[in-house]
């Protein structure tokens, strides 16, 4: 079983065990330690081996669509890794991307913040201004 990323897991005073995703403040419980950590991976849609149940999306694209998607499969979600997330280009129409982060970062109140200042910057930086001009949370 994979590691969990930004999960602290603590047995509270009744005996029972709560996994909390720090980022998202998600929060899950178990009889033992290793049920309340099964029930945050099922939470944040991870299977045992740390990888995401959200299928890929880049064969729906082509040209630079499917270029921007790749980067967001790859070398985006692995640093959104360290929070348990992943990046998936839902559209990308005359230079407006529609990108989805999930896992921990679904519903994290720093998601925008992540998307507008992190994951835009590294997409122009990639493919330029002309290519991605701007992005939004799907």
């Amino acid at each position: 079983m994979s590691e969990l990323q930004s999960v602290n897991t603590k047995q509270k005073a009744d005996g029972s065990w709560q996994s909390i995703h720090v980022p998202s403040g998600k929060i899950t419980h178990g009889m033992t330690a290793d049920e309340s950590q099964e029930a945050m991976r099922e939470l944040l849609g991870m299977e045992d081996d740390g990888k995401f149940t959200e299928p890929t999306t880049s064969q729906a694209f082509e040209g630079p669509a499917k270029n921007v998607a790749l980067f967001l499969e790859g070398e985006v979600s692995e640093a959104l890794k360290f929070h348990s997330g992943f990046a998936r280009l839902i559209s990308m129409d005359d230079g407006m991307a529609e990108i989805k982060l999930g896992g921990g970062c679904s519903g994290c109140p720093s998601s925008a913040l992540t998307l507008f200042n992190g994951v835009k910057t590294q997409l122009q930086e990639k493919f330029g201004e002309d290519v991605v001009v701007d992005v939004m949370l799907a």
